[in-house]
């Protein structure tokens, strides 16, 4: 594990929890995906931070940024690591109030206290990357997430990973084009992968899409929605495209 990912997981074990009571309803990614296909739209789940570790940087206003995108977008993804992708709890729970589109925590979630704080902030979805976790951690943040009601991505970038997710009662599946380990991008890998998911579930196709034909072939690889952040950051307009 390199070492700004070892950092990241530290961190995270080491953050408090946010208390107090939840400002918005519940909303269901999963739901809004599958309504935004019928309507025979593309569901882009559109994402803000401000930078990560690949060298990405925004001081691209939020409020803007979702009150431009929310009458086009499936939902929003909101990066809350301090550190590496200077996100907060406050972009979260501010963005909360600004849309009634379900929202997914984007975080390195390692402990149930980062899960009590998704609720709370006003999140929908939590990420659980099965990169960094053992199988009895996902087994259990998985149970935690339940227990509030919060739907769950699980995110994978390989095959091992897949075959680990796969184990579990879930309903949604990330594949991230992205490395983790070196930050490249790889289309194709994310493609395969794709491909071999059962279709009972949600596959959200993850990282380095960047127009409407990576778009179409995520599509015939049968992607349900894509998450996309840095293009939309660089330029929101670009979402009239991409639906």
């Amino acid at each position: 594990m390199n070492n700004w990912l070892k950092d990241v997981i530290e961190l995270s074990i080491k953050r408090s929890v946010v208390k107090g009571n939840r400002e918005r309803p519940l909303h269901s990614m999963k739901n809004s995906i599958l309504d935004t296909k019928n309507n025979n739209y593309n569901p882009i789940i559109a994402e803000y931070k401000r930078s990560s570790p690949s060298g990405f940087l925004s001081n691209r206003d939020y409020a803007n940024y979702v009150n431009f995108l929310k009458n086009y977008v499936a939902g929003f993804s909101v990066l809350t690591e301090e550190k590496y992708f200077n996100g907060s709890y406050t972009y979260l729970k501010n963005i909360g109030k600004l849309t009634n589109k379900p929202i997914l925590m984007k975080d390195f979630i390692v402990t149930d206290r980062q899960i009590e704080s998704a609720y709370n902030l006003g999140a929908d979805v939590i990420l659980l990357i099965i990169a960094i976790l053992k199988e009895n951690e996902i087994e259990y943040l998985l149970s935690v997430a339940r227990s509030y009601k919060l739907e769950v991505l699980v995110e994978v970038h390989n095959i091992n990973e897949l075959n680990v997710a796969l184990n579990y009662n879930i309903d949604m599946i990330g594949v991230n084009s992205r490395n983790l380990f070196d930050l490249s991008i790889s289309l194709n890998n994310t493609k395969k992968l794709l491909q071999i998911i059962p279709k009972k579930f949600i596959k959200v196709a993850e990282s380095g899409i960047k127009n409407k034909d990576d778009i179409k072939v995520l599509k015939e690889s049968r992607a349900d929605a894509f998450l996309i952040g840095t293009s939309l950051m660089e330029n929101p307009n670009l979402i009239k495209n991409l639906i």
